[in-house]
């Protein structure tokens, strides 16, 4: 709807919306309570429909942020970020406090404040300045809207080969048939009888996603179709941004009498409003963090040219290993320590996707003990002692990419070589090649638990790995492996640009010929003495600051960083380290 300060009634921002102009939809009826809510109005944050995170007090105007990921805004003055959680049905008749929409008003204000001062005595006298009223829940109380009648919670599966939900966007509506391909009616048909405008539902995508990827609003209850039949309507009325799987589900105990649980042949399903609630509360547990990590990331626009803080090498190598990265998909930047490798690696993200998001970009760090288990998937020993499958960071990142296909994603694997590679990736060996990024290739996994429990990896997902060829004490990658990987090699770089680099932070001219010219001279005879790869890499050199001696700062780096390394590559010629080390040295 874009900037809608001028907007002067809920029917034009339908239009804006594309909506009828007298629809009810809740997409444009929470912007325009949000957009006219009054100075001075309470706003509680909540997590669910039960559990209140803050109170605080609108003190801004409706304002729009184009660039921002939540454009519409209103400042607001927490009084309070302590939790409260309410137990449905202990005020009055209220099943819950809050509706399920992103902003809408509650009538349980009164009570809510009481029962922060009772918990919190200390915020009395915040409420008293502010003059809340906490006194009395029995009150009047008004609200701007009557309360809808009462919301029932369903789970509908989706078959990702007929519709996918990670296709679908916020807002967009779909029809769901209550009968079959040869026209009989679904598995408990009745539900489908029973669903009503305003119900919630839990969008399921099942084998081979097996997962929840959004949360939907009955818009239309059932109903004939000219084309379809008898059907429902919905609309997507969120997407999230890290879907929750089967499997974390089904091991909670507190759902072990949830019918889709018992029984998952069918499409729709009854959930009461508590099993609604933990699987909410799930949902937000996996959501909130990421959504804090998307709030935390600049997304500022990015482009290499005009990155201050740019890697040392030149736009055309930049750029020829992103023509690489998108076409082959896999990579492994290898080079001596200290050339910047996952530094580089971070930056070629940004640049494919445009912008600075760390949230699009995943970190791990191989080693001798890392697993399949860790990787992709494998069983774990739970508490009370059952094993419960789970799925490991890889599996859990193409997912994530999987339900935002509009959006590149990044894996970065540090040390990529320390680890047994054949292990940890299994039978995945086959599917991260570039031509095998679709559902054809999608093959049953070690752990899966029945035929239809399959995976791909998919195409918006790149694996970016970096290799040390100074550790001898690696095995080399495997020719299977190594065919689906681009090697690219990176340089120590003290060239003119690394010295201009060196004198914006504050490094004198004449340490910075000396390093110039002394760690090119060591270089030298590395790579004549040993080979290229145990090099001395130009990060070494990057961490001055300001406020410190350069000399001392120098001389630091060269006995305690160095030095070390020196030993380490010519463990067995000690000469050889003394006479490099004074030709370092100050």
């Amino acid at each position: 709807m874009g900037d809608i300060s001028n907007a002067k009634s809920r029917e034009e921002l339908n239009e804006r919306a594309g909506l009828p102009t007298d629809s009810s939809s809740n997409q444009t009826w929470n912007t325009w309570l949000f957009k006219t809510a009054k100075l001075g109005d309470i706003v509680f944050s909540n997590q669910g429909v039960n559990k209140v995170l803050g109170i605080g007090i609108i003190t801004g105007e409706y304002e729009y942020h184009e660039d921002d990921k939540y454009p519409h805004q209103r400042e607001v003055n927490w009084l309070t970020t302590k939790v409260y959680e309410y137990k449905s049905h202990t005020f009055k008749d209220y099943a819950t406090l809050f509706w399920p929409d992103t902003f809408s008003p509650t009538k349980t204000w009164q009570f809510i404040f009481s029962e922060y001062v009772r918990l919190y005595p200390e915020l009395t006298g915040v409420f008293d300045e502010h003059n809340l009223d906490y006194s009395s829940v029995n009150a009047s109380i008004k609200g701007p809207d009557p309360e809808p009648s009462e919301i029932n919670y369903w789970w509908l599966n989706a078959n990702p080969s007929i519709w996918s939900l990670s296709d679908q966007k916020v807002g967009d509506r779909q029809t769901y048939t209550s009968r079959n391909e040869k026209g009989n009616k679904r598995r408990i048909y009745k539900y489908f009888e029973t669903v009503k405008s305003g119900d919630i539902m839990v969008g399921y995508e099942s084998s081979p996603s097996k997962q929840i990827r959004a949360i939907m609003q009955i818009t239309e209850e059932l109903h004939q179709s000219e084309d379809e039949g008898e059907v429902i309507e919905f609309e997507i009325i969120e997407k999230l941004e890290v879907p929750v799987s089967w499997n974390e589900l089904k091991s909670d105990p507190s759902l072990n009498n949830c019918e889709v649980f018992i029984n998952n042949q069918g499409s729709l399903f009854s959930l009461s409003e508590e099993e609604y609630d933990i699987i909410r509360a799930t949902i937000d547990q996996k959501n909130i963090s990421e959504e804090r990590k998307l709030e935390s990331s600049t997304r500022k626009p990015y482009d290499f040219d005009n990155d201050p803080d740019k890697p040392f090498i030149s736009r055309r190598k930049f750029e020829e290993i992103i023509s690489i990265l998108k076409r082959k998909k896999n990579i492994i930047l290898q080079g001596p320590p200290g050339v910047g490798k996952t530094f580089i690696a971070r930056k070629l993200a940004y640049q494919i996707m445009g912008y600075e998001n760390d949230s699009q970009i995943e970190f791990v760090q191989f080693h001798q003990s890392y697993s399949y288990e860790d990787f992709i998937q494998g069983l774990r020993i739970t508490e009370n002692g059952a094993t419960n499958l789970r799925n490991g960071i890889f599996y859990d990142f193409c997912q994530k990419a999987h339900t935002h296909k509009e959006r590149d994603f990044f894996l970065i694997i540090d040390e990529i070589n320390r680890g047994n590679l054949s292990k940890i990736f299994g039978e995945l060996l086959m599917l991260i090649e570039a031509d095998k990024r679709n559902s054809s290739y999608a093959a049953k996994l070690t752990y899966a638990e029945d035929e239809e429990d399959t995976f791909f990896v998919p195409e918006n997902l790149h694996i970016i790995g970096t290799m040390n060829t100074a550790d001898r004490s690696l095995s080399i990658i495997d020719y299977a492996l190594r065919r689906r990987f681009a090697f690219i090699s990176l340089e120590p770089i003290f060239d003119d640009n690394f010295s201009a680099f060196l004198e914006t932070q504050g490094v004198s001219k004449s340490l910075r010929d000396h390093i110039h010219t002394s760690v090119r001279k060591v270089n030298e005879v590395i790579k004549k003495d040993l080979n290229e790869g145990f090099r001395i890499g130009h990060s070494y050199f990057c961490t001055f600051k300001n406020n410190q001696n350069d000399g001392d700062w120098y001389q630091e780096t060269i006995e305690y960083e160095i030095k070390p390394l020196l030993e380490e590559i010519w463990f067995d010629n000690s000469d050889q380290v003394r006479k490099m080390y004074e030709i370092l040295s100050l």
